[in-house]
Parts: structure tokens; sequence; C-alpha cells
């Protein structure tokens, strides 16, 4: 098995990612809707009204908390891609017999760095002009801190200075370019929000089950070229071989599945962390394909591969602790926001999701009402798992003591890199009314997006006459536009509507009034 078949199939295992992940994307939410759609004989009884007492909130600077956590996240993210960096150039420049250069390893370990970027962004909900301005800062300050490291070096060494050092600069960016090709690319086609939760457990099992063929085609002509090997050949034929690595390939790619799903489940990574370290993968394995391919130092590419596989995952979870990003999360009161919306608008609804709700995930949890409108937001590797087995029911409240159960069972503790997860409830038309009651009656603040909602469309009038009758108004933020029916929402609060924060949301980038409000409810 040479590095070109290898190199062909990560490739083919990429673009294979993108349409299977779009292909459980549709199944799931189908599923979703298929189970809210079944109806039970006896609806559950709505709890009594009774109004909450208003309270101080949370004394704690939630603002400043939040910045505190963006300024250690990052650095952590930084920090491991640093130290799993700088291995993996020295080795590079050691199979390229490059010489020993300090400079030269330093411009390579900045290179890794910039994988960073996507990792920081993906755990701050970071928008994509603050992305773009990222990296562009990144990409001109490593160059700029190459540049020095060369300086200092040729000072070290005693050699004069010229103007053609500052050819470096340029070639910062070529090294990028050679070196974070491949891994970008599986960067692009993995970063719609919408793919993010799928990704990585569908190239993980891609990854392996594809090898079947590849390891299925050696097989065959290694056997053919034996005496003892060809009549088997001759007997099971190309399928039977295939079927005879296919099968028990498929079950190591079952049991790398199951083990994820456990994994995060047993809160070992966060969604954040896990699509990370597959990009982290990548990059890996295109720079072990270079020293595999270009240098044919073969033994060294798989150290360097299993060598930083193994590394990240340690690396990360260290800098994470020791720049007490869990400490921090964890000694503090930690406030749960509930998300109300009217159903039915999928681009709206993801675009406040993925601001509001992300950013609050670095305060405390966040519950919801799932639906097909955010299930591409809310799918993990547990609910893939559950999808694939025929075991989508198990998601589902269908009962009293399954809600007790499961309200017993929310994830009020932080992942390890400080996040906080959603709690996503799966309701059938007889049990989302007490489900959203009891959430209700649990959330230190709520927010709820009301655009959409006439005199036509008043789907989400039980949701507002239920805030109206259980909720200081102050701990409400309402979503509205110009569109909005205000009488609507008059007729539910009455007089407390002035006492509710309303927060006028037209384009996308304004959503973080909406999360302003929500800090100022809660504090």
């Amino acid at each position: 098995m040479n590095g070109g078949e290898l190199s062909v199939h990560f490739t083919n295992s990429v673009l294979v990612t993108v349409v299977v992940a779009l292909f459980v994307l549709w199944r799931y939410r189908r599923a979703i809707l298929g189970g809210m759609m079944q109806g039970d004989s006896l609806a559950l009884p709505v709890p009594a009204a009774t109004l909450l007492t208003p309270d101080e909130g949370v004394t704690s600077d939630l603002a400043g908390h939040e910045q505190a956590m963006r300024w250690r996240i990052s650095a952590a993210w930084l920090l491991t891609t640093a130290i799993c960096g700088l291995p993996m150039a020295i080795a590079y420049q050691w199979a390229g017999n490059f010489g020993f250069s300090p400079a030269y390893s330093l411009g390579l370990t900045l290179c890794y760095m910039i994988a960073a970027l996507p990792m920081i962004a993906v755990s701050l909900a970071l928008p994509p002009l603050r992305i773009i301005g990222g990296a562009v800062a990144m990409m001109l300050g490593f160059a700029v801190l190459f540049l020095i490291a060369g300086m200092v070096q040729r000072a070290i060494i005693g050699r004069p200075f010229s103007w053609q050092i500052f050819g470096m600069l340029p070639l910062f960016f070529d090294i990028a370019r050679n070196q974070l090709w491949m891994a970008a690319l599986f960067c692009v086609c993995s970063w719609p929000v919408r793919l993010r939760g799928v990704v990585p457990i569908t190239f993980a099992a891609l990854l392996v089950f594809g090898l079947a063929p590849l390891a299925g085609s050696r097989l065959t002509a290694a056997l053919a070229d034996t005496e003892f090997g060809t009549p088997w050949v001759i007997t099971l034929g190309l399928d039977g071989v295939f079927m005879l690595i296919a099968l028990p390939v498929g079950w190591l790619a079952w049991l790398r599945l199951r083990r994820l799903a456990s994994d995060y489940e047993a809160k070992r990574f966060s969604d954040a962390q896990l699509l990370s370290r597959t990009w982290w993968l990548m990059l890996v394995v295109s720079i072990g394909f270079d020293i595999f391919i270009a240098y044919e130092h073969r033994v060294l590419a798989l150290l360097l591969v299993l060598g930083e596989i193994a590394l990240f995952g340690l690396v990360n979870h260290w800098a994470m602790q020791r720049l007490g990003v869990v400490r921090l999360a964890e000694n503090r009161p930690v406030p749960t926001l509930l998300l109300l919306r009217v159903f039915g608008y999928t681009a709206r609804t993801e675009r406040l999701f993925d601001r509001v709700a992300a950013r609050w995930r670095l305060i405390g949890p966040v519950t919801m009402i799932a639906a097909p409108d955010v299930t591409a937001r809310t799918i993990d590797a547990g609910d893939y798992l559950r999808w694939l087995t025929g075991r989508i029911d198990e998601l589902f409240v269908t009962s009293r003591p399954g809600l007790d159960a499961r309200l017993a069972s929310l994830d009020l503790r932080p992942d390890p890199d400080g996040r906080y997860r959603l709690n996503e409830f799966c309701c059938r038309d007889s049990t989302w009314q007490a489900t959203v009651v009891e959430l209700m009656l649990r959330a230190d603040a709520v927010i709820m997006d009301v655009r959409g909602i006439t005199s036509a469309r008043r789907g989400c009038e039980f949701e507002l006459q239920q805030l109206a009758q259980r909720l200081p108004p102050q701990r409400l933020v309402l979503v509205v536009d110009e569109q909005t029916d205000k009488a609507i929402l008059q007729a539910a609060f009455g007089p407390g509507l002035s006492e509710v924060r309303l927060v006028e949301v037209r384009h996308s980038w304004q959503a973080d009034r909406a999360f302003d409000a929500l800090v100022d409810a809660v504090g």
C-alpha cells in the first residue's frame, strides 16, 4: 500500500463525508418530525400556574465572565497547537534534510498554529467578519515573528544583515500555503454550521470503513502472487475477498462510533473539541503524507501521525486545565437559558441560535424544545448513534416519569473546554406543553423569538401566556421585528409588557443585542 493510494483514500473520505453528512441530517430531521407528529391518547397535565417571585438575579459579572472565558479558551487553543506543532515541525525539517534552523522550525510551528483559528471560532461562535479579521491579523503577526526569528538567528551566528532577509515574509506565506492547503480544504468542507455536528463522527466511520476496498485489493494481489493464495482468490472471487475484509473493518468502524458517542456523553470532550481534533487529524495526516511520499520516511510518518493523534487531546486537556478554563466556569453561579421561538423559520432561527445560544454556552447551559428547524445545531454523537441504531424514540418525552427523569438528568456541568451543553427535549404533541412549562420553571432567563407572529399565525400563544403567568417579566427577552404584531404580546402580558425587554433584530449581526439584553436580565 503506497502513499498515493492512502492520499486518494483520505481525499475520497473527505468528499464522501460531506455527502453522507447531508444525508444523515436529512434523515435525522425527518425522524424528529415523524416523532413529533405521533400523538398519544392522553396529554400530560400542565403544572398549576404559580408566579415566581422576582429575585436579585445572578450577582456575578456575566459580561466580564464571558470575556475572560473568551481569552482563556483562545489562549488554550493557541497553546495546544503550539505545543503539538513544534515536534511536527522538527520532524518535517529533519525528514526533508533541511538542516536544523530554529527560525525555520518556528516558522513551521507558527504555520501549524494557524489551525487554532477555526478552533477558536467554533468555540466562541465568532461572526464571519471577525474570523476574516483574525485570519489576516494572525497571518501578518506570525509572518513578522518569523522575520524577527530570522534576524535573531543571523545575529547569533554572526551573519550580516541585508535587505534580502525581508524575503522571509513572502516565504512564510508560501510555507503556509504548502503546509495547510489539504487541511484547509477539509476545514472548508466541514465548516458550514449545519454539518459540524455530524462531520467528525461520519468522517471517523468512513475513514475506517473506507479502508476495506483498499485493503481488499492489496490482499487479493498478495494472495494471487502465491501458490497457496491463488486457489482462495479463484474460489472466493473479488467479492468474497472484499467481504472478508469489509466485515471486520465495518465492525471496527462501528466500535469507533460507539466509542466516540460514549466518550462524548461521559464529557471527555465537547462538540467543539471533537471537531477540532478532526481538523488537527487532517493537518497531521497531510504533513505525514509529505514525509511518507516526498521524503520516503515511512516509519517516521506513521509515528508522527499516531503520536500527534494521541498528543493533541492530552495537551488540549492540560492547556484548558492549566489556564483555569473549567475552574473559572465552575466557581460561580450558573444561570440556565431557555430558548423559545415561533416554529417554521429555519434559517432565521438558526442565525439567532448561532449567536445567542452559542455565546450563552460560555456562561451556562441552554434548554429548548427540539424541532426540525434546529436539528442541525443540536445533533450530537449520542443522538447520531441512537438514530443509526433505530433508537430515536429514546429521545422523546412520552410520559410524566420520562419527563421527570429527563429533568433530573439535565446537564448543568461544563465540558472540558469550559462551555456548557445544550439540553434539547424532543416531545410529542401530548407532552410538549408540560415540558416547556417545566423548563420555564427551571430557567434563570428566557429568550423567545416572536418574529413572524401575527393574527393569522399565533402558534406560540401558549408559551406567551405561560411566561406571563409564571415568570417575572424582568427575566424575559422577546426578539421582535417591524412585522411583529405587538397587540398579541400586549394581550398576553398586559401591563407587564413594559417590564419585558423587547429587542428588535432585523439582521443576523444584530443578534448580539438580544444576548446583551439577556445578560442584563440575569444580572
